[in-house]
């Protein structure tokens, strides 16, 4: 763009008032691009999808509106459509419309000013003093380009039809059809004539924004048939247009012909004014028809190029968009010949092998050598600007979308075996010494005063002392003497004094002279004998050349690196880098320090767009600085992404097994040293972390180098990467763990200790990674396991209950989770599978399930074994499992439960109620008043009963889970735990709560609840906070409950018998029973629902155990006779009572006056 001598003088104001009027409008079109580009990435998919085209309309709904509302309004399919359309769009197409909105207000008072301009209006300013000034002719021509870019891009990113589409939805949001500016608006989106690739393809059209740079480079190429028409809509004064189109023609309007003094780079230089040239033959398609003119514009912009860049990285195909113009193509045929294009393109390749290895041998003398940069300067900046000029018109020609010259351009690499990947290297390679070169300049221009200061000094001071050496008096005298000599050298030194680059003209020819007047002094035959003299003189003469160096350090040199260092021709084609460069980062790691000064290189691309908003101190420079930033960083995202790919590759289960041998003993003996060394094994070992080093290395340089420049947080982003590999290999183990449907508990411990081994490897192997990063790899292990599992439960969760759904009216095991798709689904499904309360029997001693023949089917070994895989937060999750599935089913309970006490069960019921009595009393009919409704209750109650004895099996489970979590708890952080429980104790205290209760989430909470709440929260992770204790679910029970339960407990017991030698009831015979331990709990479970329940379910079956130990032992005035032994009914009815009120902890004084001491004493012996 402009010098910085321009961008100074902008800064600083002019006389003329069209530079800042041009100024400003060229700002806002570059502010109207970037929200183009913007907007175009953020399409609704609405606009894609065909379900939603009945209610897209296109301008035709102008005509005749009501018609196409009436058909809307009349189908409820398609005004549900449409209004999820207002609902999701609405925010975007208030954002397109104002888009819109400024283009047509931009091209109005463009518009308006060029005729002001010609008209006069301006007082100091025409058209031609305006062309008069270089910076004038700048902005006016960006101010006509950047329109014309606006257009062509609208068409290139948004098509016609998809517009038309979004205006006429607005405008039905909106409801409003008298927008300002409407007819413009209209204009803008009226669909062009269609031509190849001059629509924005559907498959395009909604690629978010941040991955616009990833497509291929064909996705940068403009192609328009005729543009000539589309531009027709919005005319400029042909005057201006044809003015600005002679400056382009005839004039450096840049300055850039100085950066590129080789003739063959002449297009180069020229390459902005081309691209604005083809923009405004647009607007003055007569141009394409002059042979004159076209041959002349050819060879001077065209020559040797047909694919240029005509705004950033879109560009255009000349062999194509000029093809339907007979003078233009004529012009351009020699360029497109065959044989020139095959000529050029070998003499790039040719150049592209030839300056790789120059590259190579600069970067390695540039990085030991900063004398290297001062001596070769010039030829430094000659490399670097024939690699960018070669490699640029490879890029460009080989994405041409013209076949027959795109198939010349890679056949003839392919010749020459030169492809991209040769290119990409040569591009890495080129960025690295401009980076180096840029860095050395900067630094030498920063010291350039005091480099200057010390050469000077020393110079003169070795001077002066040469002068005395050759005195005739000097203690160290020369035997040499010489008084004119030593007056020269004594003048000479005070010349070199007085010599200053600021203020001295001619610096650099006085400096000339005098290492030439001291080499001829040095050839004198009396000093060439004097050693001292000759050292003197070849001390001096370093020093004066050190002065010339520093004098010929100039700024414009770093001027000209940026200019021929610009990368802004590479950007359409990145997306095309990121698997190779992938591919060779993982093949060379090395690759990675490239990558830094090949990031700062893309970077150069950002300054162009917010160049001009920078110079008029716009409000939107940020807005536009942001957007193509992030372009940048998802860019820079997409390549490094496989570096922590990359770095547990090499970490790998390989890596991890070499590892091993070498945990060496602490103490060993020396002549057993030798045969611990496993050369082979160390080397691979070392070769792997030389490897991770690197890309450690790569990291760092560009974390360090990107802060203030690019808007990324490398250590940041490299943390969440690796966070992200991390999960999917923990995610891949965990989805290994596949079982058969039915599997023993050894094989279940064997696949859990193998999945163990898997996870405790990929953690050793993350904690030698994060070794070289420097991120905490024990936090970022526990949240990601805690995540994936916590993921798993949701998944598993929304299936459940949309299981739960569809099968609400049926009573049946809602807790068998078939075809469970997660790793903790599948090991729920293995445990409540071991654990089915018809099949195991759980023994509180041992704290496990057992088989009738005494084989454990699950205990706290394993738990023991699950939480050394997962740790406690896995443990944790599986207790959340848990928790769901008794909700459900106590729900299904208590839906069961009221569906069963239907009009007959009442009246029965009411009659048993009335024969019993009150709970306190003896029925005046004994165990006879229980017979009808226990036979009742015996079959139809069965299912019920089953669904309790899964809560009581789901509750076991999550009892013996807390009590590892509790004990986990407090072997971690035992201080902690202690500190937790003693507040939690205090807090409920004072807030005169039940501690272990929790109070459904349907309910409100005041904020002191809220807090216990989520403390009680706490507490269930923690393991403090007994499952048996809590309110799982909410709604008032059927009254008299507790006589319910008592009856169907009663129609239970005679399917059990008294072991006294397991201290537990058992089953009768070999008849699937269920376990008596999880039907206990499951129903105190259910009833501690409703505490009021509990209490009158311990008191009715303490008066069933009364009734029937009065009627056994023979006190009732009518003795009852009953099928079993008398004894054993009445202690197995007192053992279920005490073992409920055991499990739910029931106050004792409760259950001391419902059973006899007497029968107490008896069982507890």
């Amino acid at each position: 763009m402009d010098s910085s001598e321009d961008g100074d003088a902008l800064k600083k104001g002019d006389s003329d008032g069209s530079i800042s009027e041009l100024l400003n409008f060229t700002c806002c079109a570059q502010t109207l691009i970037s929200e183009l580009l913007l907007l175009s990435g953020r399409v609704p998919h609405e606009f894609g999808d065909s379900r939603f085209d009945s209610v897209l309309f296109d301008l035709r709904y102008l005509d005749s509106p009501d018609d196409f509302e009436e058909k809307i309004e009349s189908n409820s399919h398609l005004a549900a459509l449409d209004d999820q359309l207002r609902e999701t769009c609405s925010v975007f197409l208030q954002r397109f419309l104002l888009l819109m909105n400024g283009i047509a207000l931009y091209y109005r008072d463009l518009v308006k000013y060029l005729n002001d301009l010609q008209e006069g209006v301006y007082v100091q300013s025409t058209l031609d003093s305006v062309l008069e000034m270089q910076r004038c002719r700048q902005l006016l021509s960006e101010s006509l380009v950047l329109f014309g870019v606006l257009l062509l891009l609208l068409e290139h990113r948004m098509g016609g039809t998809l517009r038309e589409k979004l205006l006429v939805a607005f405008m039905r949001l909106d409801g409003s059809f008298g927008t300002s500016n409407l007819d413009l608006i209209r204009l803008l989106c009226r669909a062009y004539a269609p031509g190849p690739g001059s629509s924005f393809p559907s498959s395009t059209a909604f690629i978010p924004s941040q991955c616009v740079l990833l497509k291929s480079s064909f996705g940068s190429m403009i192609s328009v048939q005729k543009p000539e028409d589309l531009f027709a809509r919005f005319p400029f004064p042909k005057t201006v247009v044809d003015s600005i189109v002679s400056c382009l023609l005839h004039d450096d309007l840049y300055s850039q012909i100085c950066h590129y003094p080789d003739p063959e780079h002449r297009t180069v230089a020229l390459a902005t004014q081309a691209g604005y040239l083809y923009i405004l033959l647009c607007y003055s398609p007569h141009f394409l028809h002059d042979a004159f003119v076209m041959r002349e514009i050819v060879d001077r912009l065209f020559k040797d190029s047909w694919v240029v860049p005509i705004f950033m990285y879109f560009t255009i195909d000349l062999s194509l968009s000029w093809e339907k113009y007979k003078v233009a193509r004529s012009s351009l045929s020699f360029c497109l010949s065959p044989a020139n294009v095959r000529d050029i393109c070998q003499m790039h390749y040719a150049k592209v092998k030839d300056l790789s290895s120059k590259i190579t041998s600069a970067k390695s003398d540039i990085t030991h050598s900063v004398d290297y940069v001062l001596s070769n300067s010039q030829t430094l900046l000659s490399l670097v600007r024939n690699c960018n000029v070669s490699l640029r018109w490879l890029f460009l020609h080989r994405s041409t979308s013209n076949k027959k010259l795109r198939d010349i351009v890679i056949s003839v690499g392919d010749a020459q075996q030169i492809g991209e990947d040769a290119m990409i290297i040569l591009f890495l390679e080129t960025s690295k010494v401009e980076f180096e070169v840029k860095k050395l300049y900067s630094e030498l221009l920063g010291g350039k005063d005091s480099q200057w200061k010390q050469s000077k000094n020393k110079a003169a001071h070795n001077m002066l002392q040469l002068s005395e050496y050759l005195s005739s008096s000097g203690n160290l005298s020369s035997e040499f003497k010489d008084e004119s000599l030593k007056g020269w050298f004594g003048d000479l030194s005070s010349q070199i004094n007085s010599l200053d680059y600021k203020t001295t003209t001619n610096v650099g020819q006085k400096l000339n002279h005098m290492i030439f007047a001291l080499k001829e002094v040095g050839s004198f035959h009396q000093i060439e004998g004097d050693f001292q003299v000759k050292q003197h003189l070849c001390e001096i003469q370093t020093y004066l050349q050190d002065m010339f160096k520093t004098l010929s350090l100039q700024k414009r040199t770093l001027d000209t690196i940026s200019v021929i260092s610009n990368s802004t021709y590479v950007w359409g084609f990145v997306g095309s880098f990121v698997e190779k460069l992938h591919k060779s980062i993982e093949k060379d790691s090395s690759t990675v320090l490239k990558l830094q000064p090949f990031f700062l290189k893309l970077h150069s691309m950002l300054e162009a767009p917010v160049f001009r908003l920078s110079q008029g101190n716009s409000v939107d420079l940020q807005f536009v600085s942001e957007y193509y930033s992030s372009e940048l960083v998802a860019y820079i995202c997409a390549i490094l992404e496989i570096i922590p790919v990359t770095m547990f590759n090499i970490l790998n289960d390989d890596f991890a097994c070499n590892l091993q041998p070498l945990n060496f003993q602490h103490r060993m003996e020396k002549d057993n040293l030798q045969n611990l060394l496993v050369i082979g094994t160390q080397y691979q070992l070392a070769k792997a972390a030389t490897r991770i080093a690197t890309l450690s290395k790569g990291i760092l340089c560009m974390s360090r180098t990107f802060q203030g420049i690019i808007d990324l947080d490398v250590a940041k982003w490299l943390e969440r990467e690796i966070r992200k590999e991390l999960s999917k290999r923990i995610s891949n183990i965990l989805n290994s763990f596949r079982l058969l449907p039915s599997v023993k508990l050894q094989e279940l411990e064997e696949n859990v200790r193998a999945l163990m081994v898997s996870l405790h490897t990929q953690f050793q192997l993350l904690e030698i990674l994060l070794g070289f990063v420097h991120v905490q790899g024990q936090h970022i292990w526990e949240e990601e396991l805690t995540f994936i599992l916590n993921h798993s439960l949701q998944q598993e969760y929304c299936k459940y209950v949309e299981r739960r759904k569809q099968d609400l009216c049926c009573m049946q095991e809602i807790n068998n989770l078939s075809n469970p798709e997660t790793f903790l689904g599948r090991l729920l499904h293995q445990i409540l599978l071991l654990t089915h309360p018809s099949q195991s029997m759980f023994l509180e001693p041992m704290s496990g399930w057992f088989d009738a023949g005494g084989h454990e089917l699950l205990g706290l070994h394993f738990f023991d074994l699950f939480e050394s895989c997962v740790g406690p937060f896995g443990l944790s999750s599986l207790d959340c499992a848990l928790y769901f599935l008794i909700v459900g089913h106590l729900e299904q309970a208590l839906s069961g439960l009221r569906s069963l006490l239907d009009t007959r069960f009442m009246e029965d019921f009411e009659a048993l109620g009335n024969a019993l009595g009150p709970a306190t009393s003896i029925p005046l009919l004994g165990l006879s008043s229980y017979d009808r409704i226990i036979k009742m209750t015996e079959k139809s109650w069965e299912q019920w009963v089953v669904c309790l004895a899964y809560v009581g099996q789901l509750q076991l489970l999550r009892c013996v889970i807390s009590s590892k979590l509790k004990s986990a708890c407090k072997v971690n952080a035992g201080a902690v735990s202690f500190a937790v429980e003693q507040l939690v104790d205090s807090l409920f205290h004072c807030n005169g709560k039940d501690v272990d209760h929790e109070r459904p989430s349907q309910e409100k909470y005041t904020d002191m609840e809220s807090f216990l709440h989520q403390m009680n929260k706490q507490r269930m992770l923690c393991g403090s906070l007994s499952p048996l204790r809590i309110q799982y679910i909410a709604g008032s029970p059927p009254s008299q409950i507790g006589r319910f339960a008592s009856i169907v407990t009663i129609s239970q017991l005679s399917r059990y018998v008294l072991d006294i030698h397991l201290g537990a009831l058992t089953c009768r015979t070999k008849k699937l029973v269920l376990d008596f331990c999880p039907l206990i709990i499951g129903l105190g479970t259910f009833l501690r629902q409703n505490d009021s329940s509990l209490r009158d379910y311990v008191k009715y079956m303490g008066q069933y155990v009364r009734t029937l130990a009065e009627t056994t032992l023979g006190h009732s005035e009518n003795p009852y006779k009953r099928p079993v032994d008398p004894t054993s009914e009445v202690l197995k009815s007192a053992f279920w009572l005490m073992y409920f009120c055991k499990y739910m902890e029931v106050p004792k004084d409760l259950l001391d006056s419902c059973l006899p001491p007497s029968l107490l004493s008896i069982l507890e012996n």
